[in-house]
């Protein structure tokens, strides 16, 4: 069946895929895998989605349909090594057909074809008729995988039958997305080790792939991108230097290739390396690392901390942070909203109590304190 897709459903094919792909950059699988999920969901028009992942807490979660997941939960007896076993008969035994012929790809009426050429009926299952149905989940379409650990799956829900944006192609463009499913279970599989070796690493980094996607940012980076309001520009900064050294992990080209770059923030500077990785260090393919080095400006003391290793009054030392500012006295009263003639009389106290004699040598004299 032939797929025509438009170039907004082009755009959202191209983000399910994307997101597939790159399991190492969210903070844990279940947060790719959720991520992943709701692309998906958008991608066909799905009203909720739910996720199986072997070793999440709960054989299924959800973050937009949390009702089905417990409800399906409930019909959970065990987890076995080749899938999970169900106290629903009907469902049960559509799971081990399903396992038992390899399927990847399933859907309300893949399932019902599944079910009834095994002379069984859905609509004997209670998970049909009570958590689906009886829930308002009328149709569903799924995209399954597997880890060393366990299945895997993302299962997309609608309300109405018939109701997904694709009708009966939907499964053919899920079809089209398993080999990033693939790609990216292969992914959490093979470099789950690396993730934990990178988070070790006290200095913020980022590992990129041949083809410039970042797989991964180490815990300190994104603890440095938080702390810093310009925390966005930063890791741009640091995805565009990934992206234009790819061909470091590629091999020679004959072209002098990025390798350093200074970005700055009110923060401080930050100064940004790449690092070719041989294939085996980071996977089987080739990567690229980009460190970070951080030059941060000292960070401003508070008021009380110099107040309390200065013997300044608490004015006094709101007065001789904002002298290190740079600021004038018009501009330090327009802040406290005091007359100039106050901020003059606590300017003069602050240069003698701190024994300096300009206003410029007070941000010397209070750095430190913090």
């Amino acid at each position: 069946m032939s797929l025509s897709l438009t170039s907004a459903d082009l755009v959202r094919l191209e983000a399910a895929s994307r997101t597939l792909t790159s399991p190492l950059g969210a903070g844990d699988p279940r947060g790719w895998l959720a991520e992943a999920g709701a692309a998906v969901r958008d991608l066909i028009g799905g009203t909720g989605v739910v996720f199986q992942y072997p070793t999440a807490p709960a054989s299924y979660f959800s973050l937009d349909a949390p009702h089905i997941a417990d409800g399906v939960n409930d019909y959970v007896q065990e987890v076995e090594w080749d899938g999970t076993r169900f106290s629903d008969p009907v469902v049960d035994a559509w799971s081990r057909m399903r396992r038992a012929r390899r399927m990847e790809l399933c859907s309300w009426d893949i399932n019902l074809g599944l079910v009834e050429g095994a002379g069984l009926r859905m609509q004997d299952a209670p998970i049909v008729t009570e958590v689906l149905q009886g829930q308002g989940v009328h149709d569903f379409a799924a995209l399954m995988g597997s880890l060393p650990e366990g299945e895997t799956m993302v299962w997309v829900l609608h309300e109405r039958r018939g109701g997904f944006s694709f009708g009966e192609r939907t499964t053919a463009l899920l079809g089209a997305l398993l080999p990033s499913l693939r790609s990216g279970l292969d992914a959490v599989a093979r470099l789950g080790a690396h993730r934990a070796a990178l988070d070790a690493v006290s200095d913020p980094l980022a590992a990129f792939g041949a083809d410039g996607r970042e797989l991964y940012r180490n815990a300190a980076l994104v603890r440095l991108l938080e702390a810093d309001p310009e925390g966005d520009a930063l890791a741009r900064a640091v995805g565009s230097l990934g992206w234009t050294a790819r061909d470091l992990a590629r091999g020679p080209r004959g072209s002098l290739l990025p390798t350093e770059a200074v970005v700055r923030t009110a923060r401080g500077a930050f100064t940004l390396r790449t690092t070719a990785l041989p294939p085996g260090l980071f996977g089987a393919d080739p990567a690229v690392l980009v460190t970070v080095a951080a030059d941060l400006a000292p960070e401003a003391p508070t008021p009380e901390a110099v107040r309390e290793r200065t013997g300044l009054t608490l004015r006094e030392a709101e007065v001789a942070l904002l002298l290190a500012e740079g600021l004038t006295n018009a501009q330090i009263a327009d802040r406290l909203f005091v007359a100039g003639a106050t901020v003059k009389r606590h300017v003069e106290a602050v240069l003698c109590k701190l024994d300096v004699a300009s206003r410029a040598a007070v941000a010397a004299r209070i750095v430190g304190l913090a």
